[in-house]
């Protein structure tokens, strides 16, 4: 009813427009930096209109009489001008505008970078249409190996996953990756995992002007995002007039293995012509990466009085090696002032070399005795030494074209865009070697170094007493494709109430395929024992905070030995018939295809009533999904059919939304509240229409083409406060009612199978408080102008109804509590940063009970930034992550009974940045 009242209003308000052709237009500037200034405010004071600088400073006032006006630009951080304007009849005015500072020596480069990129963020969020955060670019400046991740994980509300020692997935309000969007540009991004989490190390950082998390999305946007939006906008040579190359080279250093890399990456831009109407960019990054980590991951059998004893504990050393390229290249075409044309190419290349090898401890749970919290001891158990192996390769890349036009108080653009992500795996396999018959006794006194005692006299020091287990080689090769083409018209009218209408169209068609190919396991090895076809290890810096409680035994599986095997000689391997199965089931499990098909189209007003902008509309998305897999059936110990299954499914969801902005106090309070509604499709890989059967865990897998995304009403109210010359303080509410959540379900069926399947639950709630306090103190006298602070703390209540727990449970991975704190310092030629990040424990995933439940420990990070200024505008960078080498943990039930731990160690990256 709202949305129909707003819209009649403004179709009254438009009625008395007169349409006048006279514009003012021009670039804003920063005169210390050259930069374009994104986020400033042009007003003409007479008629009381305004105009918000995009991405290259440009700004645009159309629809004005013949005459003289008054224009006041505003930009915080930096003063205030008044400057007066001619427009003549039938033409248009150009008035380009440099800002300074008096407060601030724009001869101390670090120093304007640093406020130069808070400025920004700060001015963004201030006029954005919506509740956002942004990440500045100085910020941007500060990551390490080209993570966007980094960056994120100090901005209110959002904690960002560690896999693998790197910062990967985002969680924001509480909602889990899968819950979230990652976009390039507005465009969404392609993902190979059979998911919907976007891996943020898989974008070319260096080809980032900003970072922006979007909270309440507006109907111009996707809507596929109930947590938020992380929107990566793209540079463009029009940031920066003229030529203007950056370039970066340096190395890293890991305390753990004393592992040395290097990082190198260029950025030239240029704009040229009579007019500087064309512009290119191009920028080119690489890193080598070789790091290691200690883990222990220790598995439990616990008993209907939730007693726990430990089933396993393997101890290993993961090795990996990594290169990364990342390249991407922008032109850009003004052929005058209302016309604006693209076409961008960004390519990210991402080999890695994972190697784990190690020790894992196996007593036989049915033969336990002498059991107490601590210790238990069992006969007839195992160890086994595990090498596994594997070379994920990922390729992503996005090419887009696009045009925007403005005449007479309207604004159509158009893009199409297409983006394809692949992963390969030419080489994965694990080897498994077995002492076995070993009795052992445990104790777990340092819940997280368990120590194992051989009891009987087995000599697990000998290799001649190994014997061959299992050798695995498993492939899994993954592609998605998507296209994306869209338009959008607006309409400005000047009447009684200004007002913006628009309205557009968004198609995009997605393809995604999986196979496993090459998968096969072999259970026997003829000719050749197991003894000769092992490496030594070196364990005797492993995991060096348990006092020598985690032994690793000197020796492993050298997988190279059994590859060149299998390539050579493959007749050494013999299958069992359970081998057999497994290798067919396996092949045959994972083999699908899925189509998805999005129709969108909105409508939406900007209403600027004074003080007051309300922006209201809808948007319709038609999903339309088809899909292939097949139906596994399994009998006596064979796969007896595979059957080929295809399934459609479609369904439309209206999602209509409300924002509304005051502002007030000289513009310094902003007062947003917002009431909208956002959908998450279910993952591409629970769609699917496919029975997988694995026999040895005695599993069923049923896909379920009939899921419905998940929807939320989600409702906000903020007030953010900016003081000069460069502060903010805010606080927010927000609530989110979601219904059908997509979870795992599982039954026993009638032959006795563990029957799992995925479908719509109830749904959940999440409800959070954000604070933030960002300050620059350059009024402050002497050397402590140079002193900043950057701080934030979110509260998150979430609930989750899960089946079969009346208990109240938080939805996963949402922390209770999440505090950020950077301290920066920027003074003549030195620029420091001190940054802390504090998330409360996370629920992980969900089991049958309380005892069962998993959970990431909370954990406390401190990072370190700085740069020394060197022969001009050059500057020597030196970080440090991970400053106390915090491990990360996962547990089960409780903290004393941790399922891994894992020590990545500190990283030193050091380097030189060159600006020409």
């Amino acid at each position: 009813m709202m949305i129909r009242k707003l819209l009649a209003g403004t179709a009254l308000a438009c009625l008395p427009t007169a349409a006048l052709a006279e514009d003012i237009i021009g670039n804003v500037t920063n005169a210390a930096s050259g930069n374009a200034l994104a986020g400033a405010v042009v007003r003409v004071a007479e008629v009381g209109r305004e105009a918000v600088t995009g991405q290259d400073g440009r700004y645009l006032i159309s629809n004005l009489a013949p005459g003289e006006y008054t224009l006041v630009i505003a930009y915080a951080g930096l003063d205030e001008q008044t400057m007066t304007v001619v427009v003549p009849q039938g033409g248009v005015a150009r008035q380009n505008v440099e800002l300074t500072s008096a407060a601030i020596d724009t001869s101390e480069i670090l120093v304007v970078a640093r406020l130069e990129g808070q400025a920004g963020a700060i001015n963004l969020q201030r006029r954005a249409p919506s509740l956002r955060t942004v990440v500045s670019a100085d910020a941007l400046g500060q990551i390490r190996e080209g993570n966007i991740g980094d960056a994120l994980v100090r901005l209110p509300g959002v904690s960002v996953e560690t896999r693998a020692g790197v910062q990967r997935t985002a969680t924001i309000r509480g909602l889990a990756p899968q819950y979230n969007t990652v976009t390039v540009d507005g465009l969404r991004m392609t993902n190979v995992d059979g998911n919907r989490d976007i891996a943020l190390d898989s974008f070319p950082s260096n080809m980032l002007s900003r970072v922006e998390v979007i909270k309440s999305p507006t109907p111009d946007m996707s809507a596929d995002a109930i947590g938020g939006t992380v929107n990566l906008v793209t540079k463009s040579a029009f940031d920066r007039r003229g030529f203007n190359a950056d370039g970066q080279a340096g190395g890293t250093y890991n305390d753990l293995r004393g592992n040395w890399n290097y990082q190198a990456g260029l950025t030239v831009s240029n704009t040229f012509g009579s007019n500087e109407q064309f512009g290119l960019l191009g920028s080119v990054y690489y890193f080598r990466d070789e790091r290691g980590y200690d883990v222990v991951q220790t598995g439990y059998t616990t008993n209907a009085a939730d007693q726990k004893t430990i089933n396993r504990s393997f101890y290993f050393d993961r090795g990996e090696s990594k290169d990364k390229i990342g390249a991407g290249l922008t032109f850009d075409f003004r052929p005058d002032d209302n016309t604006r044309a693209f076409i961008r190419g960004v390519y990210h290349y991402d080999y890695r070399w994972l190697n784990h090898r190690g020790t894992d401890y196996r007593p036989n749970a049915a033969t336990l005795t002498n059991v107490t919290p601590d210790s238990a001891s069992s006969t007839g158990g195992r160890v086994d030494l595990i090498a596994f192996y594997r070379e994920p390769k990922n390729i992503f890349q996005m090419y887009s074209t696009g045009v925007e036009h403005q005449s007479d108080g309207w604004m159509l653009d158009g893009r199409i865009a297409f983006s394809q992500a692949d992963k390969t795996y030419p080489v994965t396999l694990q080897v498994t070697n077995s002492f076995n018959g070993v009795d052992m006794s445990y104790d777990r006194t340092d819940r997280d170094f368990p120590t194992f005692q051989v009891t009987n006299g087995v000599d697990i020091t000998d290799p001649a007493n190994l014997s061959f287990r299992q050798f695995d080689t498993n492939q899994v090769p993954r592609t998605e494709k998507e296209w994306s083409f869209d338009g959008n018209v607006a309409r400005e009218f000047t009447g009684s109430i200004p007002v913006t209408m628009k309205a557009g169209v968004r198609v995009t068609l997605k393809d995604a395929a999986q196979s496993q190919p090459l998968t096969v396991r072999y259970t026997g090895l003829t000719g050749i024992t197991a003894g000769s076809l092992l490496e030594t290890l070196d364990g005797s810096n492993f995991m060096s905070d348990s006092d020598g409680r985690a032994v690793l035994l000197d020796f492993a599986p050298d997988w190279r030995k059994y590859l060149e095997i299998q390539q050579t000689n493959p007749s050494a391997f013999t299958q069992t018939a359970a081998a057999r199965l497994f290798t067919d089931e396996t092949r045959a499990n994972a083999d699908f295809t899925i189509t998805e098909n999005i129709y969108a189209s909105y409508l939406m007003g900007t209403f600027d009533i004074g003080a007051l902008q309300i922006v209201a509309g809808g948007r319709i998305e038609h999903t339309k999904i088809s899909s292939e897999a097949n139906a596994v059936v399994t009998s006596g110990g064979a796969v007896t059919s595979v059957t080929r299954v295809s399934d459609e499914n479609s369904y439309t969801n209206f999602l209509p939304g409300v924002q509304a902005r005051y502002t007030t106090l000289d513009d310094r309070l902003v007062l947003r509240a917002s009431v909208t509604e956002a959908i998450s499709r279910p993952p591409p890989g629970d769609l699917v229409p496919s029975r997988q059967e694995n026999a040895q865990l005695n599993q069923r897998i049923i896909g379920n083409p009939d899921l419905m995304p998940a929807t939320s009403w989600n409702y906000d109210a903020s007030a953010e406060y900016f003081f000069p010359p460069l502060g903010l303080v805010s606080a927010g509410v927000f609530h989110k009612d979601i219904s059908d959540f997509v979870f795992s379900s599982s039954r026993i069926t009638s032959d006795g199978v563990d029957e799992r399947t995925r479908q719509n639950g109830e749904g959940g709630k999440v409800t959070g408080i954000e604070l933030g306090w960002v300050q620059q103190f350059t009024g402050l006298p002497g050397l402590l102008s140079g002193l900043g602070i950057e701080a934030n703390y979110t509260w998150l209540d979430s609930k989750g109804s899960y089946p079969g727990r009346t208990e109240n449970l938080s939805l996963v991975n949402s922390p209770r509590h999440i505090l950020n704190a950077v301290a920066s310092y920027a003074q003549g030629p030195v620029s420091v940063r001190v940054s802390y990040n504090r998330l409360s424990k996370r629920l992980e995933s969900v089991g049958g009970r309380a005892a069962l439940d998993v959970y990431n420990e909370k954990s406390s990070v401190w990072d370190l930034a700085a740069k020394v200024r060197v022969l001009g505008g050059n500057s020597l960078f030196f970080n440090v992550k991970n400053l106390t080498d915090e491990p990360t943990v996962s547990y089960q039930g409780s903290r004393d009974n941790p399922t891994i731990v894992t020590y990545y160690g500190r990283q030193f990256n050091f380097g030189l940045n060159v600006e020409f």
